[in-house]
C-alpha cells in the first residue's frame, strides 16, 4: 500500500523547508523530499548570508510580505533557541540587524520607490547624500551624483543556519525528510497527487513543488517560466577597521539601470562578500554548473564594483556560484497550478526571495489547508494569472 501524507513538499530549500516547518507545527503529516541533503550548495540558499530589509521597489504587496517575514525571522530565532540542538555553533543568531544601505543615482526609481515604501509603512530610514555616506562609513567610495537610503533595522539572515534550524524544527514537530532522493514524476492517481521517486512512490492530499531552479524537471509546464541562471559570488580580503562588522552595513549598489550589486561586511576571516544581481549565464538542466572562475568575468565584474564603491578591498579569497530561479519580472509565483488538482508551486525567487521565505511558508501552510482567503496575503500579486502554461 502506498504511504500517504497530508502534504508532500518537493524541494526542501528556503520556501519548501519553511512551509514544511509551518505545516508540521500545525500537526499536519508532512513529507519533505530533496534531491540533496539540505542545507547544501546545489541550489539558492548557500553562501552563508542573505540581506533582509523592509523597503522594496516592487510594490506594497512585497513590502507587507517583507515586514511580516522579518517578524517571523525573529520568532524563528527565539523558537530555535528553545529547542535543544536546533541552533548550531557558527552563529548565535539567525537574524542580525546590522543595517542595510541602498546606494544609487540621485532621484532614481531605485531610491525613490524604497523611500516611498518606508514612508507608507512607517519603516525607519535615513536619506543620505554621498558625502554623508562616506563620513559615516569611510570604507565606501560614493560618486557625488549618487545618494543612499539607510534602513537601521535591516541586516543579515544566516541562510544555511536558517535552513538547518527549519529542518530540525520540522522534524521535531513530526515531519519526515527524504534527502538525496530525486523525484521522477508527479502525476494524479485516483484523483490524488502521486509523487514517484527513485526510492518509492507516495500519495498526498496536496503537493507543493518548491524545487527552485530545477522546478521544471518536476513540472514541465514551467519550462518557459522559471529560468535558472548561474551567479558568481566572492569573498575578498578587506581591512576590518574599514570593512568589518560594525564598520560597514550590508549594502546594495545600483550603478544605473539594471546594473546592481549586493554584499556584506567582513564578518569573519572569510572576508568581504559581494555578488551581482543582474546578468549571469543560463544554467542547463542535466549539466554541471560551471564553478567560480570558469568565466573570466566572474571575478572581473565583482572587482569592477569593488573598485567603484569599496576601493580598499584586496585579493580574492574564495568564490562560489549559486542559482537564481528567475521568473518574469522577478515576481514570485505562489499559487495552485491550473490543470493540476491540489498541486501548488512556490518559486521564482529570482535572487531576492530568501528574505521572504518565512512569510511565504506561513502563507502557504494556511492556504493549502484552509484556502487562500484565510491568510492576508495579496494573492493576486503572486499568482500565475497572465502567464501562459
Amino acid at each position: 500500500m502506498l504511504q500517504k501524507f497530508d502534504v508532500i513538499i518537493v524541494g526542501a530549500g528556503s520556501f519548501g523547508m519553511s512551509t514544511g516547518y509551518q505545516l508540521a507545527k500545525r500537526g499536519v503529516s508532512v513529507l519533505l523530499i530533496d534531491a540533496h541533503d539540505p542545507p547544501h550548495s546545489y541550489g539558492s540558499h548557500h553562501g552563508t548570508t542573505r540581506i533582509v530589509r523592509g523597503a522594496y521597489t516592487m510594490g506594497e504587496s512585497y513590502v507587507k510580505l517583507a515586514l511580516r517575514s522579518i517578524e517571523l525571522w525573529k520568532k524563528l530565532e527565539r523558537e530555535a533557541a528553545e529547542v535543544p540542538g536546533t541552533l548550531g555553533h557558527d552563529h548565535a543568531t539567525l537574524y542580525d540587524p546590522i543595517g542595510v544601505i541602498s546606494i544609487g543615482p540621485r532621484g532614481s526609481r531605485f531610491i525613490q520607490s524604497k523611500t516611498e515604501s518606508c514612508i507608507a509603512f512607517g519603516i525607519p530610514y535615513e536619506a543620505l547624500n554621498a558625502q554623508q555616506i562616506q563620513e559615516r562609513w569611510p570604507g565606501f567610495s560614493v560618486p557625488s551624483h549618487m545618494e543612499g537610503l539607510y534602513e537601521p533595522e535591516g541586516g543579515i539572515l544566516y541562510s544555511e543556519q536558517i535552513i538547518a534550524s527549519y529542518r530540525a524544527l520540522a522534524v521535531h514537530y513530526g515531519a519526515k525528510l527524504l534527502p538525496n532522493t530525486k523525484v521522477l514524476q508527479l502525476v494524479s492517481e485516483a484523483g490524488e497527487p502521486l509523487v514517484v521517486t527513485e526510492r518509492g512512490s507516495f500519495t498526498a492530499g496536496s503537493v507543493l513543488v518548491s524545487a527552485g531552479a530545477w522546478s521544471a524537471r518536476v513540472l514541465p509546464e514551467l519550462h518557459n517560466i522559471i529560468k535558472p541562471y548561474r551567479k558568481p559570488i566572492a569573498w575578498f580580503k578587506a581591512p576590518k577597521e574599514r570593512y568589518g562588522r560594525g564598520r560597514l552595513p550590508a549594502f546594495i549598489f545600483n550603478n544605473g539601470g539594471a546594473e546592481e550589486y549586493f554584499g556584506f561586511p567582513a564578518l569573519d576571516e572569510s572576508g568581504l562578500k559581494i555578488g551581482r544581481h543582474d546578468g549571469g549565464y543560463p544554467a542547463l538542466p542535466g549539466q554541471p554548473v560551471p564553478p567560480f572562475g570558469a568565466y573570466e568575468e566572474d571575478e572581473a565584474e565583482l572587482r569592477h564594483a569593488l573598485n567603484l564603491f569599496l576601493p580598499e578591498a584586496g585579493e580574492l579569497l574564495a568564490g562560489q556560484t549559486c542559482l537564481y530561479e528567475n521568473a518574469p519580472g522577478e515576481e514570485f509565483i505562489i499559487d495552485e497550478l491550473p490543470g493540476r488538482s491540489r498541486v501548488w508551486f512556490a518559486g521564482g525567487g529570482s535572487g531576492h526571495g530568501f528574505k521572504f521565505a518565512s512569510g511565504i511558508g506561513e502563507a502557504l501552510s494556511v492556504a493549502m489547508l484552509k484556502g487562500k482567503e484565510h491568510y492576508p496575503l495579496d494573492w493576486d500579486a503572486f499568482t500565475l494569472k497572465g502567464v501562459n502554461l
